[in-house]
């Protein structure tokens, strides 16, 4: 659902004058509505009961927020391992944060090869982007691979990467 907050630019202007006024018509001319195509952040980052905060907290909500194809939080911030990077988890996927490569989501096929070979610990190091598709692949980028995932018919489908920190 989308987040409206309209703007209401009926009032009297203030003691600002004349430049006041000229702003307020422009103001009104441009509209009195504007709307985000997501849910507001909430003052407290709680989620379903789940703390959600800062880059994780801003691309949890441009992906819906817990009505989003992520889902629900399942648990707070945590650490990494290495001690730099977060991750929240999700109902559906979970979004990792390092201040070297932002704040992406992992989640179904890519997101269990991805762990099958260490996570943000392994060779690939941390996502750099959302899942996208080229052709018939779906793929995403990350520190040191891009994975690719491929359904082959019906419900089998097949998985690779390409080593991008040789």
């Amino acid at each position: 659902m989308a987040h409206i907050q309209v703007i209401d630019r009926s009032g009297k202007p203030g003691k600002a004058g004349k430049a006041a006024s000229a702003a307020g018509v422009l103001a009104l001319l441009a509209g009195a509505l504007v709307v985000s195509s997501s849910p507001a952040a909430r003052a407290d980052g709680d989620y379903c009961g789940f703390k959600v905060l800062g880059a994780i907290e801003k691309r949890y909500i441009e992906m819906g927020g817990p009505t989003g194809s992520l889902g629900c939080p399942l648990t707070g911030e945590l650490t990494n391992p290495d001690g730099a990077g977060r991750r929240t988890q999700f109902k559906n996927g979970t979004i990792y944060w390092s201040p070297r490569s932002g704040a992406w989501p992992v989640w179904g096929e890519i997101g269990a090869y991805w762990c099958g070979q260490g996570c943000e610990a392994g060779w690939m190091r941390y996502p750099t982007s959302y899942e996208y598709t080229v052709g018939q692949e779906t793929r995403q980028n990350f520190q040191c691979a891009v994975i690719h995932w491929q359904k082959t018919s019906g419900t089998t489908s097949k998985t690779w990467s390409d080593n991008t920190c040789v």
